[in-house]
């Protein structure tokens, strides 16, 4: 259930982006938990349970989240050589940990969650915790998905109505 609120933010980027196609958008907010599944694929990271916190370091530590919005940004340049197109990929991949970070520890889905590490030691976390709590995590979850949609409508419909006929 965490990682949908990325979802929002990326269908949200279409505002700012109406020439990107919000598949790319999307795949930006949600870089992070790809390379988390290709490492938990190949046996690296763990997911989370109820019993167990996950290990995640590679993916979802601070400061592999810059390493990998760099990374986005480097190759992003490389592709289109647009430096608002690199700029705005960029803070996509790295609003990632930002929100983690947000909703971090979070014990609503994971009850042995204790945080998203700064680095490779899982004992040094950060975390504000909102999604400690029921209620806010469904809600945070949903609400930014939601409110993601509208925004990604309401634009669509500009740029549909923009349209030379």
């Amino acid at each position: 259930m965490p990682a949908i609120a990325h979802i929002g933010v990326g269908l949200a980027a279409k505002r700012v982006a109406p020439s990107i196609n919000v598949g790319w958008l999307i795949l930006a907010a949600e870089f992070i938990e790809v390379i988390f599944m290709i490492l938990w694929a190949a046996g690296i990271e763990t997911i989370p349970t109820n019993e167990t916190g996950s290990y995640s370091p590679w993916s979802h530590s601070v400061v592999m989240g810059v390493f990998w919005a760099l990374l986005a940004t480097s190759f992003v340049f490389w592709i289109s050589k647009n430096a608002r197109t690199v700029l705005l990929m960029g803070l996509l991949v790295f609003s990632h940990p930002l929100l983690d970070i947000i909703a971090s520890p979070k014990t609503a889905f994971y009850a042995a969650d204790t945080g998203m590490p700064l680095f490779f030691n899982p004992a040094v976390t950060l975390g504000l915790g909102l999604w400690r709590y029921e209620t806010v995590a469904f809600v945070g979850e949903y609400g930014f998905v939601l409110a993601g949609l509208l925004i990604y409508l309401i634009e669509r419909r500009k740029i549909k109505r923009d349209l030379p006929v």
